[in-house]
């Protein structure tokens, strides 16, 4: 149990390392929480600074914090029960939680992306049709995001063996994994869900 908890402060701690923040600092001297929608991640980045480089520049990191927590957590820790599930949690959790910015991260798409392609990457792409099929209907980027992670969520827990790569989680299962990863995405969908379904009242009320 010790190493699985110090496997998530591993990722905690690199993901905790606010990308889009260092990144849009050292391009414009711009404090990326006070910017665009305040968001610290790669849209915003790519928003607020208008560089594509720029943005693919923090979806490339945010997404290798995530990729890199699972893998030195496996190194230092060893394969059994595997620690990687943990790590890359924490990854996540640290992404959009850092300490160093007082709590005030991204969405953790990318670094969960990351973390899950060693863990249980059959999600990626289910959350990536669901995202599409949701954006086509809702055009609005975060409750799309919402609604892919809710339908992925669904889809595991109604059927574990239907998305490829859960058996490299060792430490939880399918399901759990699963409900606390897209959980912690999205809390931080919270507030612009919320904006949308707002905006979309005050709309229906004006016609």
């Amino acid at each position: 149990m010790e190493r699985l908890t110090l496997a998530a402060l591993v990722g905690y701690v690199l993901g905790s390392i606010p990308t889009a923040y260092l990144v849009v600092r050292w391009n414009s001297q711009v404090d990326i929480r006070t910017a665009g929608s305040g968001n610290v991640g790669t849209l915003n980045a790519l928003q607020v600074t208008k560089s594509k480089a720029v943005a693919g520049v923090v979806l490339l990191v945010d997404l290798l914090k995530g990729l890199g927590a699972v893998a030195l957590a496996r190194e230092l820790f060893g394969p059994a029960p595997d620690p990687g599930s943990l790590a890359a949690l924490g990854s996540v959790i640290g992404h959009n939680y850092p300490v160093w910015l007082r709590g005030k991260g991204g969405r953790g798409l990318a670094t969960a992306a990351g973390g899950a392609l060693l863990t249980f990457w059959g999600v990626i792409p289910a959350w990536g049709l669901f995202w599409v099929l949701a954006f086509g209907l809702i055009r609005q980027v975060n409750p799309a995001s919402a609604v892919a992670c809710l339908l992925t969520v669904a889809t595991v827990l109604a059927s574990p063996a239907l998305l490829p790569g859960g058996e490299r989680l060792g430490a939880l299962s399918p399901g759990c994994f699963t409900v606390l990863l897209m959980s912690v995405i999205l809390l931080r969908l919270i507030e612009p869900v919320r904006s949308y379904l707002y905006a979309l009242k005050r709309q229906r009320s004006g016609q």
